[in-house]
C-alpha cells in the first residue's frame, strides 16, 4: 500500500502537469492571422517595397516564414500568430512608405521658396527667387500658375491648411509687388506633407516647409480643390 501511494504521489503531479500543458496549448491554428500578413505582404511587394522599403520589405519577409513555419507546429501557436501579426504590421508599413507620392514637378523656369519653423514670412534667401519667377512670367504673358503653400508634419492638420494657406498667399503679394498681375495667380493651402521630404528630421521639415509653383491641374491643387468641395466652410 505504500509503494502503491508513493507511485500515485509522483504520477498523479506529472499527470496534471501534462494536462495543464496540453491546455496551454490548446489554441486554434493562426489560419486568418497567416491569411492576412500573406495578403499584406503581397500588396507590399506589389508597391515595389523591396527598393523603396527595403528594411521593413525584408522583415515583414522574415516575421512572415518564420510564423508559416510554425503556424503547424503543435503548441508554437501562439509565437506564429505574434509573428504573422508583426508581419502584417511590417508590410503594411512598407506599402505605407512607398505609397507616398512623388514630389510634384516645378512649373518651367520656376523655383519654390521655403519657410522657417511655424513662419510664414517670406525670408531673404527666397526674394531672389521670387525676382527671377516674377521675371519669368512677365516674360511669358500667358503663363498662370498656382502657388501651393505646404507645411511640415508638426502641429494639428487643421493649423497647418491655415499656415500653408498663408505662407501662399504671402508668396503671391510679394510676386504682385513685382509687377505680375493677381489674377495669373491662384493661392492655396494644400497643408501639411512629407512628399518633398520624408521622415522626421530637420531637413526633411524644411524641405516640406514651401510654395510651391505649380500648374492648375497639379496634385496640390486637386487635393484643396476637392476639399473645398467636402467642406465649402473651410
Amino acid at each position: 500500500m505504500r509503494w502503491d501511494s508513493l507511485k500515485l504521489l509522483t504520477v498523479v503531479p506529472a499527470l496534471l502537469v501534462g494536462l495543464i500543458f496540453l491546455a496551454s496549448c490548446a489554441t486554434p491554428p493562426p489560419t486568418q492571422e497567416l491569411a492576412d500578413a500573406e495578403a499584406a505582404y503581397a500588396d507590399a511587394t506589389a508597391a515595389g517595397c523591396p527598393e523603396c522599403a527595403p528594411e521593413e520589405c525584408a522583415a515583414a519577409e522574415s516575421a512572415l516564414k518564420k510564423g508559416r513555419a510554425l503556424a503547424s507546429d503543435f503548441c508554437s501557436e501562439l509565437e506564429a500568430r505574434r509573428l504573422l501579426i508583426d508581419a502584417k504590421a511590417l508590410a503594411l508599413e512598407a506599402q505605407n512608405k512607398c505609397s507616398i507620392p512623388a514630389p510634384p514637378a516645378p512649373v518651367a523656369g520656376m523655383k519654390d521658396i521655403f519657410f522657417d519653423f511655424d513662419s510664414d514670412t517670406v525670408r531673404a534667401d527666397a526674394e531672389a527667387v521670387l525676382q527671377e519667377n516674377a521675371e519669368a512670367m512677365n516674360n511669358d504673358p500667358e503663363l498662370t500658375i498656382v502657388i501651393e503653400g505646404y507645411a511640415d508634419l508638426r502641429g494639428s492638420v487643421q493649423y497647418n491648411i491655415g499656415l500653408a494657406q498663408r505662407r501662399a498667399d504671402n508668396t503671391k503679394a510679394h510676386l504682385e509687388s513685382l509687377g505680375v498681375d493677381s489674377s495669373r495667380i491662384e493661392a492655396i493651402g494644400v497643408g501639411e506633407t512629407e512628399i518633398f521630404g520624408e521622415g522626421s528630421s530637420s531637413d526633411a521639415y524644411q524641405l516640406n516647409r514651401r510654395s510651391h509653383f505649380a500648374e492648375g491641374n497639379s496634385p496640390g491643387a486637386l487635393i484643396y480643390f476637392k476639399r473645398a468641395e467636402q467642406d465649402p466652410a473651410s
